[in-house]
């Protein structure tokens, strides 16, 4: 989008800052306008893919001409309630038809300009820089013992505590996320686990000694506290991050967003017949799908309605699988301190909200003796929170590969900046933290 602003228009447009980390909020002002005159604000940005990703939102200026977006509720615009961040994460692809997911790559800033127009005259403009990293934060490759991951850590001598970032089912190592984490004070571990050189094609029989070597390799670290390190993972990287907790007593901390507490089969084409995790080299016990006539009809009803398939209602049976049920339950109760769960009450993939419900009544029939959360979304979908959604940037809620997600994407941003600010929380009061 190009631009040119009149010498002198009397109007000023603040913003504060125009440089931080994406998790910070950004203060945005508009002065010089007429009583009850209307403007409109755009914000456009490229992804990682460099698809461009603009929003926009019509404004009326208070009685002072003034418009800020702390307490002004847009009359028109890609969101609809007063929200200082809602340019941010109300931003669509400008020409991409078909759904997809704002790329972040590998940790670098992103870009945004801000445009005020009047009667469609750009009359103010701002360029901010959003930051996944603060500058001293490092960036070290790990390819040594088998594994595949990246960790970042800010300089200094240490010890600090580590949490490990555990991708779902698509097995990407997740930098930007990694280096977000590291900005705030922890060494973290982004790891691939599958679909990467050298490790299986896909999510069937992954090994948990896998893990078990990054944990030791996190541990000979001199910058990391082995006694105080956590994981974090969403969907089967939530399911995982529950089962590393349960099976290996270094994990202090563990995040678990729209996870299942029962092990799931692994995901190799359409064959689901084989465990997705395996241990002192046997397959772990998984749940098993009950497919019935009348489901397949429902589902197809609800794909054709939705123009995308949900999968939750064929989780849901997995439930009523009492041949294997105890068996594939993960042990949470053995996790070694204290467990939060995110989940959102629209997740169309599995059903998150009910599957960490019953992760809680596990843990306080069990005695759990660790101060436990689960934060349920109302209108929320699967990529409810971090590490697939952040605070202030687009939130996947489209279909994606054609299966629903659930979710609006109002509802699963808010998730997410109020998520957001707890995992921080949970994990410095329980792992600590620089700062």
């Amino acid at each position: 989008m190009s631009y040119n602003i009149p010498i002198k228009t009397g109007i000023q447009l603040d913003v504060t800052p125009l440089e931080a980390l994406v998790d910070e909020q950004v203060a945005i002002r508009l002065s010089g306008l007429l009583p009850g005159q209307t403007a409109t604000l755009w914000l456009r940005t490229r992804d990682a893919k460099e698809d461009v990703w603009t929003s926009s939102a019509l404004f009326v200026a208070d009685d002072h001409g003034e418009i800020d977006l702390a307490t002004r509720q847009p009359v028109a615009g890609s969101y609809h309630k007063v929200d200082p961040m809602g340019l941010f994460w109300s931003m669509k692809p400008a020409e991409q038809k078909q759904p997809t997911f704002f790329l972040t790559g590998e940790a670098k800033s992103v870009a945004m300009e801000l445009i005020a127009e009047v009667e469609g005259v750009a009359v103010a403009a701002a360029r901010l820089k959003r930051l996944f990293a603060t500058e001293d934060v490092v960036r070290v490759p790990v390819r040594q013992q088998g594994l595949v991951g990246v960790l970042y850590h800010p300089a200094s001598s240490g010890p600090l505590p580590a949490i490990i970032i555990l991708s779902g089912s698509d097995g990407r190592i997740r930098e930007s996320q990694a280096a977000l984490l590291a900005s705030h004070g922890f060494a973290a571990l982004t790891l691939a686990y599958f679909n990467a050189e050298g490790l299986p094609k896909n999510l069937v029989h992954i090994p948990l000694e896998y893990f078990e070597t990054a944990l030791h390799r996190l541990q000979a670290q001199s910058v990391v506290n082995g006694d105080k390190i956590g994981v974090i993972g969403l969907s089967r990287g939530g399911e995982l991050a529950l089962l590393l907790g349960a099976t290996f007593p270094a994990i202090k901390a563990v995040v678990a967003c729209s996870p299942s507490g029962l092990v799931q089969a692994g995901v190799d084409g359409n064959n689901y017949s084989r465990s997705a995790w395996t241990y002192h080299g046997k397959p772990l016990q998984q749940a098993v799908v009950k497919f019935t006539p009348l489901l397949w009809l429902k589902l197809m009803w609800q794909s054709i309605g939705a123009r995308a398939f949900p999968m939750r209602d064929m989780f849901l049976t997995t439930l009523k699988d009492h041949k294997h049920l105890d068996e594939a339950t993960i042990a949470v109760e053995n996790v070694q301190g204290p467990i939060l769960l995110i989940s959102g009450d629209d997740d169309q993939m599995w059903p998150s909200t009910l599957f960490s419900q019953l992760v809680m009544k596990r843990l306080a029939e069990h005695h759990h003796p660790y101060a436990d959360q689960h934060l349920s979304y109302q209108g929320a979908g699967h990529f409810v929170s971090f590490p697939y959604s952040y605070p202030f940037l687009p939130p996947p809620v489209e279909r994606i590969s054609g299966l629903a997600l659930g979710g609006t994407v109002e509802d699963t941003a808010a998730s997410s900046a109020d998520s957001w600010p707890r995992i921080l929380t949970f994990f410095k009061e329980n792992l600590g933290a620089r700062f």
